[in-house]
């Protein structure tokens, strides 16, 4: 299959941007470094996939928590204009909340985050319209708007298409636009973590901790191997987000990444990605050590270190938590509750 032809793919490079919003965040306190974050709020990181892989674990997938919360994966984004970067924070941010509500039962119900703010937010309130009048957006300024400003549900445009919804936001995150004020109220006090993770052992071990990772660098992903592994693809800056880590067949430690462009790259992006039955949409099957294993849609695995290599030459990554929503544990209800 050769590679198919896509639209803007939408990440900005632009290193000195990110050492500028990495700077400013360190200097107000924020544990923007992961070195920061790990001392003041996550003493066991680092190590965490290594202690794990002790065990005899092989592999962790982040999105299958999606079936323990809906019975089925969350549908692919399918992009369409330059919002990699707001599908990629979005990504990263929806399965980390999806791994908190399954794991720690912080919540009773799963909410479904949408891109839309993290996209406008992104290019105006924390990028001040630097991007021009074209698609596209800084990963860092991403992962501020949804720290600094936090991130709305779906529910807020659950009357729109994907397609309307990407269209309006484009319209939004134009130079002198603005995110609308429902869409900042609607996000306001959903706020996320998010830090900068300084080695590749350390993307391993948020992952296995349950911190998805956005990432963009300057090569859109490649077609995969009959192991269900990709290498770097052509030339096409862009982002994604890495759900997932596992041990090849050789031993080594390889991640899980997740697309913006429909059911690539199991297959070319379609319409039919945003209509047909989830259970339909062609999925990879990853060949690793613990056998095989059919990723969700649209994600495939990847070459850890050549893309770490990518992201080391001018590319961005991201760490995220899971978004604050009011938390409904299973011990605060038997506290409320005649057992």
């Amino acid at each position: 299959m050769t590679l198919p032809v896509f639209a803007n793919s939408g990440w900005i490079s632009d290193p000195g941007r990110v050492t500028e919003v990495i700077a400013a965040r360190a200097s107000r306190g924020d544990a923007v470094i992961s070195s920061a974050f790990t001392e003041r709020h996550a003493n066991q990181l680092p190590g965490t996939w290594e202690r794990m892989k002790a065990r005899g674990i092989t592999g962790v997938f982040l999105r299958d928590r999606e079936l323990s919360l809906l019975g089925h994966y969350r549908r692919p984004f399918l992009q369409r204009a330059g919002t990699c970067v707001s599908r990629g924070m979005c990504r990263g941010v929806q399965a980390s909340l999806d791994v908190a509500i399954v794991d720690q039962f912080e919540l009773r119900e799963p909410v479904e985050i949408s891109f839309a703010p993290i996209y406008t937010m992104a290019r105006h309130e924390c990028g001040h319209d630097r991007c021009g009048s074209a698609d596209g957006a800084i990963l860092a300024d991403a992962a501020q708007a949804v720290h600094d400003f936090g991130v709305a549900p779906m529910t807020l445009f659950s009357h729109l298409t994907e397609d309307e919804l990407e269209r309006m936001a484009v319209q939004y995150a134009a130079p002198g636009r603005g995110t609308p004020a429902e869409w900042m109220q609607a996000a306001k006090g959903h706020t996320c973590a998010t830090f900068w993770p300084e080695t590749l052992s350390l993307v391993f071990d948020c992952i296995a901790a349950g911190y998805a990772v956005p990432y963009a660098h300057r090569y859109i992903t490649g077609m995969p191997n009959s192991r269900g592994l990709a290498d770097l693809g052509p030339l096409g800056p862009h982002c994604r987000c890495f759900v997932g880590l596992f041990v090849d067949e050789q031993g080594e430690t390889q991640l899980e990444s997740a697309e913006s462009w429909g059911r690539f790259p199991a297959g070319p992006p379609s319409d039919a990605d945003q209509t047909m039955p989830i259970d339909q949409i062609p999925r990879i099957t990853l060949r690793y050590a613990g056998g095989e294993k059919r990723l969700a849609p649209g994600n495939v695995g990847v070459y850890a270190k050549r893309f770490w290599e990518q992201i080391q030459a001018g590319g961005e990554a991201w760490a995220v938590g899971p978004p604050r929503f009011a938390a409904h544990s299973v011990s605060e209800l038997s506290l409320k509750q005649p057992i």
